[in-house]
């Protein structure tokens, strides 16, 4: 706090000084000015007076009568000899014109009596000295007002301080590996927007760190059983058991394993920001329609139905990535529904909706939500033993938000679950091109 104090206090007082010695400056310059102008007329009046009173009276008593003169004058007056000061040529010059000069070193001004040898001298002026020169007391004001400046000072410190202090103890437990600690901040604190980000940024830390674990422990859960399975059947092998049959559940293991990998590795892709699609317009018919086959069901192609209002629509998107949105979505049917699965195509207000519906007993509303997030399945009928990795619709959802969508979990006509994927998307009739 002291340090900061000292730092922010004397950043004020040497701004405030410097502010007042350039507004003094401006102020005195002009305030000389003014009194020059001032200082000017009284003295050519004083000189005035002096050459009237002395013009019809001789030299020789000239001092005698400005001695009566002085209590009426408002300046000390003198009559002294033309050569009694030593003068500059440009002084001599403006004397000898009948100018009035400064002599600023005595404070004193002089002026030559027409056609004589003397000059009038005015002075010297104690008030002008006071000018040029910076007396105790304003120094003493300065001092002053530099030390009230201390008191706002700390008082606007004080607080700013406390909460920066609570910050870094925050940040510091954060650093060490506590991600539950909030920042409690006032919403007057000069640092309220810092502590929300900071709160913002543990929240999403916590969230961040807690995702990272249970991905850990679902991989390590997903792996552990096809490993147990693989040493089985390396010990049934050294126990002499036929080597076909477990050679075949072996290759089965290590294709499952793959299989997780493949889609751990594709999850980490797609969360990448720097992950771009190639979105170019794709013949969606067409192109679902051998998609379709390729996953296909014992030989039967899963039924698609056209409702676009179009015999030949053309949407954008990325054919490679919405493959893999199909093939997860078509996976899920045929794995948890009850052997019925249709593929639905529609178009409206620049939207493209593409829906998988299934015949089986769906998911529950409150499930929904979960079921996008990795590694989340459910506990009933979609669970473990049917297989899954809790991935499919995780990717599905960020494949789709990367296309500027989403995907939606919804009640089927068939009686089961629908994956509903819609995304923007202009269409035109292939066979007008």
């Amino acid at each position: 706090m002291r340090q900061l104090f000292l730092r922010f206090y004397l950043t004020v007082v040497l701004c405030f000084l410097a502010s007042a010695l350039i507004i003094g400056g401006l102020y005195k310059h002009m305030i000389e000015r003014i009194n020059q102008h001032y200082l000017t007329d009284i003295f050519q009046t004083t000189i005035s007076i002096v050459e009237e009173e002395l013009g019809d009276l001789p030299q020789s008593i000239w001092h005698s009568e400005i001695s009566r003169l002085r209590g009426k004058l408002p300046v000390p007056v003198e009559i002294e000899q033309l050569d009694a000061y030593t003068l500059s040529p440009p002084n001599r010059k403006a004397l000898a014109d009948g100018d009035i000069i400064l002599l600023e070193d005595e404070d004193i001004y002089l002026h030559r009596i027409p056609d004589t040898q003397l000059i009038v001298v005015l002075g010297p002026v104690p008030y002008l000295n006071r000018l040029d020169n910076i007396s105790w007391p304003d120094i003493l004001g300065l001092l002053l007002m530099c030390a009230a400046l201390g008191l706002p000072t700390w008082l606007w410190l004080r607080p700013f301080y406390r909460d920066l202090r609570s910050l870094i103890r925050q940040s510091r437990k954060m650093g060490s590996g506590d991600f539950q600690v909030r920042a409690e901040l006032s919403e007057n604190s000069p640092l309220s927007t810092l502590g929300s980000t900071f709160n913002r940024m543990a929240h999403d830390v916590q969230e961040l760190t807690a995702s990272r674990q249970q991905m850990i422990d679902a991989i390590s859960h997903d792996l552990r059983t096809p490993l147990a399975r693989m040493r089985y059947r390396l010990e049934a092998l050294k126990a002499g058991a036929e080597t076909d049959s477990q050679a075949a559940g072996m290759e089965r293991d290590l294709e499952q394993i793959d299989q997780l990998v493949e889609e751990w590795l594709t999850l980490r892709k797609l969360e990448r920001s720097q992950l771009k699609l190639e979105v170019q317009p794709i013949e969606m018919l067409p192109w679902l329609e051998r998609q379709l086959t390729e996953l296909a069901v014992g030989g039967t192609p899963v039924p698609l139905e056209n409702a676009t209002g179009m015999r030949a629509p053309l949407m954008s998107a990325d054919s490679y990535y919405l493959s893999r949105v199909l093939g997860n979505l078509i996976s899920n049917a045929r794995r948890y529904g009850g052997g019925k699965i249709q593929v639905v195509l529609t178009w409206s207000d620049g939207v493209a909706r593409l829906m998988v519906d299934d015949n089986g007993p769906g998911i529950p509303e409150a499930e929904r939500e979960r079921l996008l997030q990795p590694f989340e399945r459910l506990e009933s009928s979609r669970n473990r033993t049917t297989g899954g990795y809790g991935l499919g619709l995780a990717i599905v959802a960020m494949v789709m938000r990367g296309h500027g969508g989403n995907l939606r979990i919804e009640t089927s006509p068939l009686g089961g679950a629908r994956a509903l994927l819609f995304w923007p998307t202009n269409m035109k009739d292939a066979d007008k091109l």
